[in-house]
């Protein structure tokens, strides 16, 4: 039910979007396949649904649409390589080091997987990197806005923690401004008492009522970013 109405806002969404930037997607000098979120069969039932936002994936290989006519197949395409991806990671072990998945099977641990969604702030990589300095930025962020927005109205989750990092949180404050006319997120708050400094962890919620909390990007290796991911994930609410 929830990747079938994802599925249909996809389609809205990318109907307007210009072919040319993506005929050539997939190849490793230019911008990934689009990434689109699914969820798990589980998830209407789930205790707690989270969503996790990272920054851009590092490669997403996903053959262009031969055009118009073939975008619903080709969002089709791309949510079938969501899920099998994450499936994937979430039967793997964890990796060496400090890793965006790493962290991903630490939240499951703790409030369980068929809640889980896992989004980007940007629906393309570039060079398998930040689509940022590419020359089509505006364009780019423009759809990745529409698609985040969308699964978040889409899927309802209770809980948002944004990890997309330092680099590209100018990016979150302009999809979900905390102050002036389109101010969405309100009651800010931190954990300064508890030994967190707020660069490092920061809450506030979105529309009201979804809780979101804001960390560095899972890979970052400072002391203070690591003690802030095994705190959050003390904040989380177990799996029933």
């Amino acid at each position: 039910m929830h990747n079938k109405e994802l599925a249909v806002q996809y389609s809205k969404i990318l109907s307007g979007m210009d072919l040319s930037l993506i005929e050539n997607s997939g190849t490793p000098n230019g911008l990934s396949g689009i990434f689109l979120s699914t969820v798990g069969d589980g998830y209407a039932n789930a205790t707690n649904k989270i969503m996790i936002v990272g920054c851009e994936t590092a490669g997403w290989s996903i053959l262009p649409p031969a055009g118009r006519d073939d975008m619903d197949d080709y969002i089709a395409r791309s949510m079938g390589k969501h899920r099998r991806f994450l499936d994937k990671q979430l039967q793997s072990r964890n990796a060496r080091g400090y890793t965006f998945h790493n962290f991903i099977r630490s939240m499951t641990r703790k409030s369980g997987a068929d809640g889980l969604v896992y989004s980007n702030l940007f629906c393309f990589d570039w060079k398998q990197g930040s689509p940022m300095k590419h020359p089509r930025f505006p364009e780019i962020k423009r759809h990745s806005q529409a698609l985040l927005k969308a699964q978040i109205d889409v899927l309802q989750p209770d809980t948002i923690i944004f990890a997309n990092g330092m680099n590209t949180a100018g990016c979150r404050r302009e999809y979900f401004p905390t102050d002036g006319p389109g101010q969405v997120c309100t009651n800010v708050r931190d954990h300064v008492s508890a030994g967190i400094g707020r660069e490092h962890l920061l809450e506030f919620d979105l529309h009201e009522h979804i809780r979101c909390l804001r960390i560095h990007h899972p890979s970052a290796r400072s002391k203070g970013a690591a003690h802030a991911r095994e705190f959050l994930i003390g904040l989380l609410p177990a799996a029933a």
